[in-house]
């Protein structure tokens, strides 16, 4: 008998089990006429703030526009140079040059796909001005070491966090650690609107009175047709807002069982010759926004998964330094050759908080069954 899928990831459970109060949340959102940066907004980005433990939390469009408003926010511009991993989204690198700033590579950590501290330290020059970690798969960057270097050079470090929701580093939230964080809640990621937006998290009450300004096409403040800064039209809309009030109140128990399918994955897949994600040091958390296997033989058990009803990806298979939007840049791959192996060797497996021991268990023993047929 043929066995039911087993999806990478799946919205249509948690959607349905809010549905009623989705349904009404966006409803009353849309009755109350208040499209934009009204009470939703408020209270969303009062709540947000206090879940991840900082001052200020400004909610905008997508999370390439949080890079952007908050790296502007921060006065990264024109001549700057910012560095930042090959190893992510291109949204990360895209909004660093809608700054007119310059993005730098330096490569990864193998172990944790994170930029390694050592090679941005490598990199640092007189025109770097900031400092970009991406919270890849949902684990922490080496926050401490990223955070000691900015202090010693004098730079700005903004967390991109897209990936990351709850996820902590030295016992503090991510978003909370840098001089601003960028959270994306599109649909899929660990807390998803129903379309796109995203948000800056931030203690410093400069950076967020100008990102304000700067996602409110540079308006100044409580002053109509007043504009201190050249911004763009960036803002969340309200009906968004009350959809992630919502959903976010669930976060935490959603957090927690992405980890506890994380701990059923290490166990079941124990003996096998495939790495699985770091288990995070003292302090530190990973909130799993995708489950992250390193294997040889990636295409073959690529193939193999999904050839069985297993859903699985590969994120991210062309690093940032082959995209041909960045052919004329003249990079090489040999100076990033963690980066270069990692894109040959990861593979993301179903990870999602409604996913059931029983469909665990099936992954792990479909992943054995191929190794035990090689």
């Amino acid at each position: 008998m043929e066995q039911t899928p087993i999806p990478l990831f799946n919205l249509q459970k948690q959607h349905e089990s809010l549905k009623p109060q989705l349904n009404a949340a966006a409803l009353d959102a849309l009755n109350s006429m208040h499209w934009l940066l009204g009470p939703q907004t408020e209270a969303f980005e009062n709540e947000f703030a206090e879940m991840i433990g900082v001052k200020h939390c400004i909610t905008c469009s997508s999370g390439a526009s949080a890079i952007q408003i908050a790296l502007a926010a921060a006065g990264i511009g024109p001549g700057d140079e910012v560095i930042t991993t090959p190893f992510t989204f291109i949204a990360t690198t895209s909004s660093i040059s809608l700054t007119g700033a310059k993005f730098v590579f330096a490569d990864i950590d193998p172990r944790t796909y994170n930029i390694d501290p050592k090679d941005i330290e490598r990199k640092i020059t007189k025109k770097t001005k900031a400092l970009l970690p991406v919270h890849l798969y949902g684990y922490p960057a080496d926050m401490d070491a990223i955070m000691n270097l900015a202090r010693e050079h004098d730079l700005k470090v903004i967390e991109d966090c897209a990936q990351a929701h709850l996820a902590t580093a030295d016992g503090v939230k991510v978003g909370g650690i840098g001089d601003a964080g960028a959270f994306s809640f599109y649909p899929s990621k660990n807390l998803g609107a129903c379309g796109d937006a995203g948000a800056i998290t931030t203690n410093d009450d400069e950076i967020a009175d100008r990102c304000r300004s700067l996602r409110h096409s540079g308006r100044a403040k409580d002053k109509a047709y007043e504009y201190d800064l050249e911004g763009s039209t960036l803002r969340m809309d309200e009906i968004q807002a009350a959809i992630l009030r919502v959903k976010m109140r669930h976060l935490p128990e959603w957090t927690e069982a992405r980890q506890k399918v994380a701990a059923l994955y290490e166990e079941g897949l124990q003996g096998l010759p495939v790495v699985t994600p770091p288990v995070p040091p003292a302090g530190y958390s990973q909130s799993y926004y995708v489950y992250t296997l390193r294997v040889e033989n990636r295409d073959e058990l690529q193939k193999y998964l999904k050839e069985h009803g297993i859903g699985c990806a590969v994120y991210y298979p062309v690093p940032l330094y082959k995209q041909p939007a960045y052919k004329h840049l003249g990079l090489k791959a040999e100076d990033f050759p963690n980066a270069e192996k990692a894109a040959k060797e990861v593979l993301s497996i179903p990870m999602f908080p409604e996913l059931t021991q029983e469909q665990v268990s099936r992954v792990c023993d479909t992943i054995r069954a191929f190794y035990e047929g090689k």
